[in-house]
C-alpha cells in the first residue's frame, strides 16, 4: 500500500518525527538594558531612529538645499537683472549729477526777507526851537522780525545812531526827537546793520494774532486843547486814557504818541513811557506840546514794545 505520508515525510521511516521550524522571536529593544550602564534604552531608540530614517533625512536636507538655492538664487538673478537694465543707467546719471552743484544764490530770493519800504519822512515841529523827524517805515514780512540801527541823514550832518526795529507786518513811525538848528531841507534815513530774525511756523503759527493779541492798548476820552495856558507857559495839552487790553503786563511799556490831523496824517509825534503797565490797567496820560497853531483831530498810539522778548514782561506776580 502506498504510504503517502512517508513520501512527504522520508523521515517516518526512520522513526523519526518531522522537522518542525522555529518560531521567529521579535526582539523588544524597549527593554534593552546595556550592562555597562552607560548607553541606556533612550540613547538606542533614538540611535536607532536615526539609522532607520537617516535616508529620508538625507532626502529632506537635499530639498531644503535646493530651495533655499532656488528662492536665494532667484532673488539675486532678478536684482541682477534689474540692475543691468535699469541700475547702471540710475548710477551714471547719479554720477553726474555729483559732479555738477546747483547754484543755490538762485533760491534765496524766494526764502530771504522782502526788503524794508520806507514810505517817507515827515519833518515835524517838535518844539519852539527844534524839530522831530519822522520816517513811516514797513515791514512786509509776515515771519520776520527785523533789528536795525539807523540815522537820519540832514543835508552835510546827521542825526546820532539809535537803534529800532518793526515786528512782522508792522508799519509805523522811525523817529527822532529834538533836532535843532533851522528847518532841515533834504533828509534822508539810513538804516544800517540790519539782522532779520525768522519766527518759526513750530513755534507761532500765526504771527499777527500773536502781536494783535499782545498789543492791545485802548485810547479813550480823547482831548486837545491848543494853546491852554499852563502855569503861566502856553502849551497845547494832549489828554486821553489808556488800557492795556491784553492779557499781558509790560516793565517799560514805550509808545510813540502819534498826534493826528484831520487828513489822517502826522501834525506831530510825542514819545511815551509807563512803567509796570499791568493788564488791564488804565491810565491818564496828559501831555505838554509846545507847538502853535498844531492842527490835531486825532491820536493814535505805535508801540515799541517787542512781543517776542521775554524780558519786557511782567511776571505774573508783580
Amino acid at each position: 500500500m502506498l504510504n503517502i505520508y512517508n513520501q512527504q515525510n522520508p523521515d517516518r521511516e526512520n522513526g523519526t518525527a518531522p522537522a518542525v521550524a522555529p518560531k521567529k522571536v521579535h526582539a523588544d529593544f524597549n527593554k534593552y538594558e546595556d550592562p555597562s550602564g552607560e548607553f541606556g534604552a533612550v540613547e538606542f531608540k533614538r540611535g536607532l531612529w536615526f539609522v532607520k530614517h537617516k535616508i529620508l533625512l538625507y532626502k529632506l536636507t537635499i530639498a531644503f538645499l535646493i530651495a533655499w538655492i532656488i528662492i536665494f538664487g532667484g532673488y539675486a538673478i532678478i536684482n541682477l537683472a534689474n540692475y543691468l537694465a535699469f541700475g547702471i543707467f540710475a548710477d551714471l546719471n547719479l554720477q553726474k549729477q555729483l559732479t555738477s552743484f546747483p547754484n543755490y544764490t538762485n533760491f534765496q530770493p524766494k526764502y530771504a526777507p522782502a526788503q524794508l519800504q520806507i514810505q517817507g519822512v515827515n519833518t515835524l515841529n517838535g518844539s519852539v526851537s527844534a524839530f522831530d523827524l519822522a520816517a513811516q517805515v514797513y515791514n512786509p514780512n509776515k515771519n520776520f522780525i527785523v533789528y536795525f540801527d539807523y540815522y537820519f541823514d540832514v543835508g552835510e550832518n546827521k542825526t546820532p545812531v539809535q537803534s529800532g526795529f518793526l515786528l512782522a507786518g508792522e508799519t509805523k513811525p522811525i523817529v527822532y526827537f529834538g533836532l535843532k538848528g533851522g528847518y532841515p531841507g533834504n533828509v534822508n534815513l539810513v538804516l544800517q546793520n540790519v539782522a532779520w530774525k525768522r519766527i518759526r511756523a513750530q513755534d507761532i503759527k500765526d504771527t499777527l494774532s500773536f502781536q494783535a493779541e499782545r498789543l492791545n492798548f485802548v485810547v479813550s476820552n480823547f482831548s486837545f486843547t491848543s494853546q491852554a495856558a499852563t502855569d503861566g507857559v502856553g502849551a497845547n495839552v494832549v489828554k486821553f486814557d489808556l488800557k492795556n487790553d491784553s492779557a499781558y503786563g509790560y516793565r517799560d511799556a514805550n509808545f510813540v504818541v502819534g498826534l493826528m490831523n484831520g487828513g489822517g496824517g502826522l501834525s506831530a509825534v510825542m514819545p511815551l513811557l509807563l512803567k509796570d503797565f499791568k493788564s488791564g490797567e488804565t491810565r491818564s496820560v496828559d501831555l505838554r506840546n509846545f507847538v502853535s497853531n498844531l492842527p490835531v483831530d486825532n491820536v493814535q498810539l505805535f508801540p515799541l514794545i517787542d512781543t517776542y522778548n521775554k524780558d519786557v514782561y511782567l511776571a505774573p506776580s508783580e
